[in-house]
Formats: structure tokens, sequence, C-alpha cells
């Protein structure tokens, strides 16, 4: 048990209980079991004996990564903020599109492919 007590059991009673704080809190915390029923799926896929041992290499050095990334409190913010980074900019002045072309570029596209992508993220948002 953490030194505060937490369980699986308590932060789920936890999320119940937020979720009688209203209808948009019940639709956030609907997404995060969504999500987590989700992630923890393709924790156990990746897990299996049957996937390619390279590529549950490669997921064992990411999440090893990004766990230690999880539990880093050193410097200005603490590891939560430190995952977050992935999904939202730090900087309020920074491109807007920063995180979803950093997350491509992470994958393997070159310049190109970032521009028709950014092309594309601009385009779609003008569609009403």
């Amino acid at each position: 048990m953490s030194d505060d007590g937490r369980t699986s059991f308590s932060s789920f009673i936890d999320l119940v209980e937020h979720t009688r704080l209203g209808r948009s809190h019940h639709a956030v915390v609907e997404l995060l079991f969504r999500l987590a029923t989700e992630v923890e799926a393709l924790r156990q896929a990746l897990a299996d004996p049957r996937v390619p041992e390279g590529v549950r290499a490669s997921y064992r050095d990411a999440h090893a990564r990004t766990v230690t990334l999880a539990h880093n409190s050193a410097g200005p913010s603490g590891g939560a903020e430190k995952i977050l980074r992935a999904y939202f900019n730090r900087d309020p002045g920074a491109d807007r599109l920063a995180p979803e072309l950093d997350m491509a570029a992470r994958l393997g596209a070159g310049p190109e492919e970032l521009a028709a992508l950014r092309t594309r993220l601009e385009e779609v948002e003008m569609y009403t």
C-alpha cells in the first residue's frame, strides 16, 4: 500500500464520487474508465508471448522510460506534468499543433509528411 493509502478500490470509489458532481464530471470519469480499459487491453496484447520479442522489448524499454519519467519530480514540476507534456504544450505561446506533430515525428514522419499533416489539421479545423 502506498503512503497515502491509495488502492485500486479507493481510487474507484473516488471516481464514482466524482461522477456525482454533475454530468460533465460523469463524462470525464466515463472517458477515463474507457481509456484505462483500452490501455490495459493494449498492455495485455503487448505482453502476450506470441508478440515478437523485438516488439515486446521495445515496449518494455518505452514503459521503463515512461514510468521513470512519471516518478521524476526533479525540477519545477512533478512527474505527472512531465507525462502530460506529450499531450499539451508547456509554453502557452508554443505551436498549438506541436503535440500532434511531435508524435508524428516520433513515429518517423519526415519533414514533408509533417508539413502535409499540419496542412491537413489546419484544413479540417476550418470545417463548419
